[in-house]
This record gives C-alpha cells, sequence and structure tokens, in this order.
C-alpha cells in the first residue's frame, strides 16, 4: 500500500491507503476517506459555489490542521485516483 508525504509548514499530512493523519507542533488529527462518494465527489461542479453540496469524501475526528491548502491536497489525491481503499 503506497503512502503519499507532504509537509504543510507546521503540518506533516501522511495518507495511507484511505486512512489520514495529520500531525502538527501542537495536536494532531486522524480519520480517512469516503471511498464510496469518490465517482460523485469527481462529477461534482467545481467552483466554490457549489462547495456547499459537494459529497463528503473525508472524514476526520476534528478540524485541526484541516486548511485549504491541506484539504486541496487531499482532494487532489481523489481526483488523480492515488488513494487506495
Amino acid at each position: 500500500m503506497k503512502t503519499h508525504t507532504r509537509t504543510f509548514g507546521q503540518y506533516l499530512v501522511e495518507v495511507t491507503g484511505d486512512k489520514v493523519a495529520i500531525v502538527g507542533n501542537s495536536n494532531s488529527n486522524f480519520g480517512h476517506f469516503y471511498a464510496t462518494n469518490f465517482e460523485r465527489f469527481k462529477a461534482h461542479l467545481k467552483g466554490t459555489e457549489h462547495d456547499w453540496n459537494r459529497p463528503q469524501i473525508l472524514g476526520m475526528e476534528w478540524e485541526y490542521g484541516l486548511t485549504e491548502t491541506i484539504k486541496a491536497w487531499l482532494y487532489g489525491l481523489v481526483m488523480k485516483d492515488k488513494i487506495e481503499s
């Protein structure tokens, strides 16, 4: 199973299979992808005006470390079919 790792400032983000870990200077956050929603997510209209009803593909314990940049990277992994479930 492939692991994707990237550092965003104070946050280290690691994705292994469909599991996500975000570790920062003061806390951490763990979760997983909902692979059953990937196809609907990819087909959904793009742009901020459509974000309110975009299918959910990421479930995390809480919001810690989920910056816009990190979310964009995680969503990009899904769009490029890099997530193994």
